[in-house]
């Protein structure tokens, strides 16, 4: 069989199909089609407890318990010295960032560094990141800080003696400490993110899209660099909580920056500049010839307290340093039952936010040096680390920004990092803590600053995604924005109602088009891209981009009217209109549709993904309708899960199968017969080249006299 002169062909890719035309019975009969089983709860029930009697209990418990699983695997030539390296640059970083931010959470500063230590413990045990530094973290204290506030009744004491935890009730009620709100906090974060992890939400995690997470860890790098300015110029600033926070802060630094402190900026300029031409240039070079990692940002800390204990910039220049460093160990204790109802609903707000925070990080890092986080592992593991530190007066923790980006930046490989980091926390509780007594603020503050440049080059990223997709650009804007200019936590909600929005818009209103076909082959494509295209004579083609259920089903229908131009409705109106004017004229099969001569509609659905009982029942009452104004109705490439649909409906029972078609070249060839037998189209054999096919073929007459010829039972095509 030769090519035909006007389908546009080569030698070496002609494509030759030959079968009969299929309704999707036929293909089910012919090639013998098996519906599969679906078992019933009791089989299911069955199924699932013999799947979990055959498992594995080794592999079960490390994947609840990771450390069992990577320890054994890891490489000390490879990675032990970039760990402890990190492992020493994180731990000084906990000593000023722990006691700042439990002062931001209304606890003595010495919680800090029992929150370094003691949840950090816990997670590199069971979890699932290899970079995520957890402990203090400067928001989720502030959000402890709040309800600590609210319900202690009584002040923390400066001479805290560890484990020293009072309960006392002079008049009949309660009264709380500091630490046993914020413990109590803790315990209930801890409880409900386990509680999430048994119910198998770590899945949510999937809402979390690559836009929400880095819109939303940019505006956290945002208040974390704000939270910062004040010790980078040395001056004051009052402290901020709610909405708009950031814009106050940004205000009163504003205000405050002819008080800066001239020693503090000083330092902190010079501190910044070599961190920044160290990473910039002088690292690269050094990555080159030796895969070890240069700890610039640890002699920076040593360097800086060294030279801050010789020149006395606390006494000479009135610099910010670390100050007393207590040592001690907490003695274990259990929070009053008592508070615990208090802290319940501020708790699963925290758990959200902590939980949000560090997976969002854990992600980043994650996909960055190709390992997997599994997000229902993270809940069992940040919930019993908090749980854990309740116990040692430790507030709510979670990943901190700041300290993960060095710990990732400074060569950190694996967990071993959190454990080098809490022996030196240990040694500094115990031992050598007056050491960095004298490092001054400014000189930490710094390396916080310059580690949160890749978060801030995210913005590039908006920019990239607003020129590929406006939509996804909106999810990163609105999270960022809320995040910046309201809360970090409205931020989040903005952002996951966002994605939730676009995901309905999107499943909502998916992509439809009227077809048309290229001449002398099989192919159907939209009308209004392809110039090629043409119009099927006397049938009309819609095609619908997505799945069909209660939500879309006016948008559905009104695209349908509105591309096919065939409105049933309308159709009945016109036809008892024309009656009434005496012109009854009109045939079996014909229509007083804007399209005078179409008679088969079809709908190309083979991008239907599911099929609910509403729409179910909404196509067979389309299929009503249009069969009573004389258009025949065909479905076109219907998935096995909607014919399922239909049929438990009972729809099959009005709609006949023949109207059910493999392939719109298939519906077409079948509904052309429909045409013969209205006597509306002539008939006469089809040839290809110089070469006859002996089934006949359509050759339809168009009203502008042209012709166009469909083939018949028997598809044979070139193209």
């Amino acid at each position: 069989m030769s090519p035909s002169n006007n389908a546009p062909s080569t030698e070496d890719d002609e494509l030759c199909v030959k079968r009969p035309a299929l309704t999707i019975e036929t293909r089910n009969s012919n090639y013998h089609y098996t519906k599969p089983e679906h078992p019933g709860f009791t089989e299911a029930l069955k199924t699932t407890a013999s799947s979990l009697c055959k498992c594995n209990p080794l592999v079960w418990i490390k994947s609840r318990i990771p450390i069992l699983d990577w320890l054994p695997k890891y490489s000390p030539r490879s990675s032990l010295m970039g760990d402890i390296i990190s492992g020493c640059t994180v731990a000084i970083m906990h000593i000023p960032q722990g006691m700042g931010y439990a002062l931001l959470a209304g606890l003595p500063a010495v919680c800090g560094l029992y929150m370094a230590f003691f949840p950090v413990l816990m997670y590199a045990i069971l979890g699932t990141s290899r970079h995520n530094s957890m402990g203090s973290m400067s928001i989720v204290c502030m959000m402890a800080g709040k309800v600590v506030s609210e319900l202690a009744t009584t002040e923390s004491s400066t001479s805290y003696v560890p484990g020293d935890v009072s309960f006392n009730t002079t008049d009949g009620s309660p009264q709380y400490t500091p630490q046993q709100v914020a413990a109590a906090l803790a315990l209930a974060v801890g409880l409900w993110q386990v509680l999430l992890g048994l119910l198998q939400l770590g899945v949510l995690s999937v809402f979390l899209s690559d836009m929400l997470v880095k819109g939303f860890t940019t505006g956290a790098a945002v208040h974390v660099i704000t939270s910062q300015t004040k010790y980078i110029f040395g001056i004051s600033v009052p402290r901020h909580t709610g909405p708009l926070k950031v814009i106050y802060t940004v205000k009163d630094i504003i205000l405050n920056l002819p008080n800066s402190n001239v020693a503090t900026s000083i330092t902190s300029a010079i501190t910044m500049l070599i961190l920044a031409v160290t990473n910039e240039h002088i690292k690269p070079r050094i990555k080159k010839k030796t895969p070890l990692p240069f700890p610039i940002e640890f002699f920076a800390i040593v360097i800086g307290t060294a030279i801050s204990y010789a020149v006395d910039f606390q006494g000479k220049y009135d610099m910010r340093v670390i100050g007393y460093v207590p040592t001690g160990l907490p003695l274990p204790s259990v929070v009053p039952a008592s508070v615990i109802p208090y802290v319940v609903v501020d708790g699963f707000v925290i758990a959200i936010v902590a939980y949000t925070i560090s997976l969002s990080m854990a992600k980043i890092f994650g996909k960055k040096n190709d390992y997997d986080i599994d997000a229902t592992q993270e809940l069992y593991g940040q919930g019993l680390h908090n749980v854990f530190g309740s116990f040692f007066q430790c507030a709510p923790s979670a990943a901190c920004l700041s300290r993960s980006l060095l710990q990732e930046s400074v060569g950190g490989v694996t967990q071993v990092t959190s454990f080098v980091c809490c022996t030196l926390i240990l040694l500094i509780l115990l031992f050598i803590g007056p050491l960095f007594e004298t490092l001054p603020n400014c000189v930490l503050s710094s390396l916080i600053v310059v580690a949160l440049k890749g978060m801030f080059l995210q913005l590039y990223d908006l920019k990239a995604r607003w020129e590929l997709s406006r939509i996804d650009a909106i999810i990163w804007l609105a999270t960022f924005l809320g995040v910046v200019i309201i809360d970090i936590d409205y931020g989040l909600l903005l952002g996951i109602i966002m994605s939730v929005v676009v995901l309905l818009i999107r499943n909502q209103s998916p992509p439809v088009a009227k077809l048309g076909y290229i001449p002398n082959t099989d192919l159907y494509l939209e009308l209004e891209k392809y110039s090629s295209a043409i119009e099927v004579p006397n049938m009309c083609i819609f095609q619908f981009g997505g799945a069909l259920h209660f939500a879309n089903l006016e948008y559905f229908q009104h695209s349908l009217y509105q591309k096919s131009g065939l409105d049933p409705h309308q159709i009945k109106k016109s036809k008892k209109k024309n009656i009434k004017k005496g012109d009854n004229k009109l045939e079996s099969g014909e229509t007083s549709s804007p399209d005078q001569n179409v008679s088969v509609l079809i709908l190309e659905l083979s991008r239907m993904s599911s099929l609910d009982s509403s729409a179910a029942n909404f196509l067979l009452q389309l299929y009503k309708d249009y069969k009573e104004v004389g258009i025949s109705l065909a479905f076109v490439a219907l998935p096995d899960v909607a014919m399922n649909t239909l049929e438990q409906c009972g729809c099959l029972k009005t709609i006949e199968v023949i109207h059910f078609f493999h392939s719109t070249h298939d519906a077409i060839t079948k509904m052309s017969k429909e045409l013969i037998s209205l006597n509306k189209k002539r008939v006469k054999p089809l040839e290809i080249g110089n070469e006859n096919i002996g089934n006949p073929t359509l050759t339809i007459i168009m009203s502008n006299g042209k012709t166009s010829e469909l083939p018949s039972e028997n598809i044979s095509t070139r193209f």
